[in-house]
C-alpha cells in the first residue's frame, strides 16, 4: 500500500515538474526572441513601429519628411529615412537623432539632374533604381534572426514616389502617402483623374464636390492647358490609381484641420489625417531640417540688419528653389514694383546660374534700401519683428513657414500646386493678395507695388489681413505643438500601426 501511494506521489511530482519545466522552457524560447520587442510608453511589451520614410530628393520634400521623422520618433516610432544620394551629397551631414537612421540609393543621377529636359528620363531612372533599392532595404530588415534591427512595420512614402507603394505591398507592408501639398490640391487630382468628376473640369468656373468653386488658371499648373507637363501627370495618376486600389487608404497630410477642414473629408474614398504644419520653429535647434543651399562663407549678417529696421517695415523677397527659372520680364516687374515702394527689402537669390544673379544685381543697382543674401534661416525671418510682409512663390512649406509666423503675404505663384495655394490665400484664409497677369501672363511693376501697398498699407485691406494671419498663427502653433489636434493625430497613427 505504501509503494503504491509511492508511486502516486512520484507521478504527481513529475507531472507538476513537467509543467514546470514547459513553462521555464517557453519562457527562454520567449525571451530569447524578443530581443527585438521593444518596451512601449507605458511600460509593455509591444513592437516598436519601424518606418521606411521614402521621399523625392528636393528639398521643399526632404524638410517635412525629416519634421515627420522627428515626430514619429517622438511617439515611440523607429524610422529608417531614404531618399537619393544626390540629395544627400547637396545637404552635406544631414540631422541625427535617436531613432532616425538613413538609408541612400542611387537615382542614377548621382551627381544631381543636369536639365529639366531629362526629366521624364530621370522620373523613369528613379523609379526603377528607387524600387530595387527599396526591396533591398526591406530584405535587409526583415523579422528573422539574421536582421540586426527591428524589422520595417510600414513604408510611409512621400508626392512622386508611388512606385514606393508598390514595392511595399510586394512584402505585405502596410503604406501611408504622406502629402506634403494643400488638402485641397489631393482633391482637385483625385477628381481629375476620376472619369466619374472629369466633366466638371470642362466648365469654368470649375466646382467639384466640397471645394470652393475655382478658375482655370487656380488650378495646379500641370492641369491647366498649355502648360501641362505629361511626366508629371503620369506620376500623380499613378498616386491616384494607387490610393483607388487600396480598400482603406491613409494620407497623412501636412495641413491642419481649421485650415482645411472641408478638403480633408471632401474625398470619401480617402482617409485623410492632418498632421501639419510639418515646420521647424526659429528657435529649434533640435528639430530636423537639411538645406540644400548651404549658407556661403562671407554672408552678410542679415539678423544685425533686421534689427536695424523698424517693426512690419520690412518686404522679405524668396521665390524658391526654382526663382532661377522665373522669366526674365517678371523679374523686372517684381524688382521695380518693390523698389516703387520705397520700403526696405530683404531678398534671397539663389540662382546657381551667375548670368541669372548679375542681371539682378543690375535690375537693383544704386537702391541702398535692400539687402541681398544667398541663403537664410526662413523661419528665423519670418519670425522676425521687423519683416511686415512675405513676397512668395506659394510653396506649400513656405506657406505654412509664413501662417505660423503670423506674416501676411504677396502671392507670386509659379508653377505645380502654387497657384491653388495662391488662391487660398487671397480668398479662403484672406491673408494675402495675388499678383494678378496681364495679357499673355505678364506682370507689371505697377501690380507689384499695389499687392505690396495693400498688404503693408494702412487700410481696412492691411488691417484685416494682419488681424487674420495673427488668428492663423495660433490655430497653426497650436495644432502642431504637444497635445495638439495634428500631435494627437499623429500619435494616434503610431497607436493604430502598433496593434
Amino acid at each position: 500500500m505504501i509503494n503504491f501511494i509511492q508511486f502516486l506521489l512520484f507521478i504527481h511530482l513529475s507531472y507538476i515538474f513537467g509543467i514546470v519545466y514547459k513553462a521555464f522552457v517557453c519562457s527562454f524560447f520567449y525571451l530569447k526572441h524578443s530581443t527585438k520587442m521593444a518596451t512601449s510608453v507605458n511600460g509593455g511589451s509591444r513592437r516598436r513601429p519601424h518606418y521606411l520614410l521614402v521621399t523625392f530628393p528636393a528639398q521643399g520634400h526632404i524638410n517635412p519628411a525629416l519634421q515627420l521623422a522627428n515626430r514619429l520618433i517622438h511617439h515611440g516610432a523607429t524610422v529608417t529615412y531614404a531618399t537619393a544620394v544626390s540629395a544627400h551629397r547637396r545637404m552635406g551631414e544631414p540631422p541625427s537623432a535617436k531613432g532616425l537612421s538613413y538609408a541612400w540609393f542611387s537615382d542614377g543621377f548621382d551627381d544631381g539632374l543636369k536639365s529639366f529636359e531629362d526629366q521624364k528620363i530621370y522620373m523613369s531612372e528613379l523609379k526603377r533604381c528607387g524600387s530595387n533599392a527599396l526591396s533591398d532595404i526591406i530584405r535587409a530588415n526583415l523579422d528573422d534572426e539574421t536582421s540586426a534591427t527591428e524589422p520595417i512595420t510600414g513604408v510611409i512614402y512621400s508626392v512622386l514616389v508611388p512606385w514606393a507603394s508598390t514595392v511595399a505591398r510586394g512584402f505585405n507592408l502596410p503604406t501611408t502617402l504622406l502629402w506634403i501639398e494643400p488638402a485641397t490640391v489631393l482633391d482637385i487630382y483625385y477628381y481629375y483623374f476620376n472619369a466619374s468628376y472629369k466633366h466638371l473640369f470642362e466648365i469654368d468656373p470649375i466646382k467639384l464636390p466640397g471645394l470652393p468653386p475655382i478658375s482655370t488658371g487656380d488650378l495646379p499648373s500641370f492641369l491647366q492647358p498649355g502648360k501641362i507637363l505629361p511626366s508629371a501627370l503620369v506620376t500623380l495618376r499613378e498616386h491616384i490609381e494607387s490610393l483607388e486600389s487600396e480598400s482603406n487608404p491613409t494620407i497623412l497630410v501636412n495641413t491642419f484641420s481649421e485650415l482645411e477642414s472641408d478638403a480633408l473629408t471632401s474625398v470619401e474614398k480617402l482617409r485623410m489625417i492632418p498632421i501639419g504644419p510639418l515646420v521647424s520653429s526659429s528657435d529649434d535647434s533640435s528639430a530636423g531640417k537639411a538645406d540644400l543651399f548651404r549658407p556661403s562663407s562671407g554672408e552678410e549678417d542679415y539678423t544685425k540688419w533686421l534689427d536695424s529696421k523698424l517693426e512690419k517695415s520690412v518686404i522679405y523677397i524668396s521665390l524658391g528653389t526654382h526663382a532661377d527659372d522665373l522669366p526674365e520680364k517678371h523679374m523686372e516687374a517684381l524688382t521695380s514694383g518693390v523698389l516703387a515702394t520705397g520700403r526696405p527689402f530683404l531678398w534671397v537669390v539663389r540662382a546657381k546660374n551667375p548670368d541669372v544673379k548679375n542681371r539682378f544685381l543690375e535690375l537693383i543697382r544704386g537702391s541702398d534700401r535692400g539687402l541681398v543674401v544667398g541663403w537664410c534661416s526662413q523661419t528665423a525671418v519670418l519670425a522676425h519683428p521687423s519683416v511686415g510682409c512675405f513676397v512668395t512663390h506659394c510653396g506649400w512649406n513656405s506657406t505654412l513657414e509664413s501662417l505660423e509666423s503670423g506674416v501676411p503675404v504677396v502671392a507670386f505663384p509659379q508653377f505645380a500646386d502654387q497657384c491653388t495655394t495662391a488662391k487660398l490665400v487671397e480668398d479662403t484664409w484672406r491673408i494675402g493678395v495675388r499678383v494678378k497677369e496681364g495679357e499673355e501672363g505678364h506682370v507689371d511693376g505697377d501690380e507689384v507695388r499695389r499687392c505690396l501697398e495693400k498688404v503693408m498699407g494702412e487700410g481696412e485691406d492691411a488691417e484685416e489681413m494682419r488681424e487674420n494671419a495673427v488668428r492663423w498663427k495660433t490655430m497653426a502653433v497650436d495644432a502642431a505643438s504637444e497635445g495638439g489636434p495634428s500631435d494627437l493625430n499623429l500619435k494616434g497613427f503610431v497607436e493604430y500601426k502598433e496593434e
